[in-house]
């Protein structure tokens, strides 16, 4: 039986279309941050350290940071909602295409699992050529510190290798915790281990902060970090300390601004001791004073927009929200965005 073009079209042409338009975009980024990085001027001895190596990595890091900021947009539940029912979307086509959303979700997700096996490839070639090929003439671009100093040392000593290994792992999770079998045998895992993206965003910022690469680089990041008791910290411990060891030692202390709030004074003691020593100063009893950090921020950020990214309960999400909307006599802009586990 022949097929419809125009039945054909009512009922896949958008859905086509919008696919056009996402493996466009992801194509357009690839080609056109690869030709950066293999041509571009400025990255000529860059390039000649490295190679293919360096062009593979950020092309391929473009098409994840795309991916990864659309990954959440098809699981926005309530956005799906008002959508449906509103008025704003008039063609029951494109209201069609959001019971799509699932599927476009599956289809950014598999998409960032095999550009992460790209990028992960070519930064290990990358942390095999920085040791090869070591120049004193160009320390500056040269993540190793001698000729063959050792790879699994740019892997696991710097924040960008650090997170970006930890980043494998908690993909690693939640990619073989989404498979069938696994949500049909046991839903809860695969339910628990999908909301470790939080923990995953939250390494990326670090890993983009502490990649050198970067033309633009945040100034500073405030983790403001609440939590009723002492063990909820330790899973994330090392490597805020790590983190702080660091940026202390690359005379940047002001770079990340860490504090921890415990509501509840059971067990306080357990954290103090020389492996958390630099936690320990940044370690408070109560909550924190939102007011004061609003306005202490807004100072050392005179006229500029400052992200506020909150995961919590909707008390604090209201509250947080309400301080991002206020005014301030130092021209800050507060832009809230806000997520949950729940």
């Amino acid at each position: 039986m022949a097929v419809s073009w125009r039945s054909w079209l009512a009922n896949e042409g958008v859905k086509h279309l919008c696919l056009f338009i996402w493996l466009s975009m992801n194509v357009l980024l690839f080609w056109k941050t690869f030709l950066l990085y293999n041509q571009g001027p400025e990255y000529h001895y860059l390039h000649q350290m490295l190679g293919l190596g360096l062009c593979l990595s950020r092309a391929s890091a473009s098409v994840l940071n795309l991916n990864c900021s659309l990954i959440l947009l098809p699981m926005c539940r309530t956005l799906l909602a008002y959508l449906r029912g509103s008025q704003k979307v008039p063609s029951r086509r494109t209201r069609r295409l959001l019971d799509k959303s699932r599927t476009f979700h599956i289809t950014c997700g598999v998409t960032i699992c095999i550009f992460s096996g790209v990028h992960v490839a070519a930064h290990l070639v990358n942390a095999l050529n920085f040791s090869v090929n070591y120049s004193e003439d160009f320390v500056e671009l040269n993540a190793a510190r001698y000729r063959d100093e050792d790879p699994r040392k740019l892997l696991f000593t710097t924040v960008p290798g650090l997170t970006g290994v930890c980043m494998v792992v908690v993909l690693f999770l939640m990619i073989t915790a989404s498979t069938y079998a696994i949500r049909v045998s046991n839903y809860d895992i695969f339910w628990y281990t999908h909301n470790l993206f939080f923990v995953f965003y939250m390494l990326l910022t670090l890993h983009v902060s502490g990649d050198d690469w970067k033309p633009y680089k945040l100034r500073r990041l405030y983790f403001i970090w609440v939590c009723r008791d002492i063990q909820s910290f330790r899973w994330f411990a090392d490597l805020l300390c790590m983190l702080h060891n660091k940026f202390w030692q690359e005379n940047r202390p002001d770079y990340v601004n860490i504090q921890l709030y415990l509501s509840q004074t059971d067990g306080i003691q357990k954290i103090i001791g020389e492996k958390y020593h630099a936690l320990n100063s940044r370690l408070f009893i109560g909550r924190p004073r939102w007011k004061l950090l609003f306005d202490e921020i807004a100072k050392y950020n005179r006229g500029k927009t400052v992200g506020v990214f909150c995961c919590g309960p909707n008390s604090l999400s209201k509250t947080l929200h309400k301080l991002s909307n206020q005014n301030n006599s130092y021209g800050t802009r507060f832009e809230y965005n806000k997520e949950s586990f729940s």
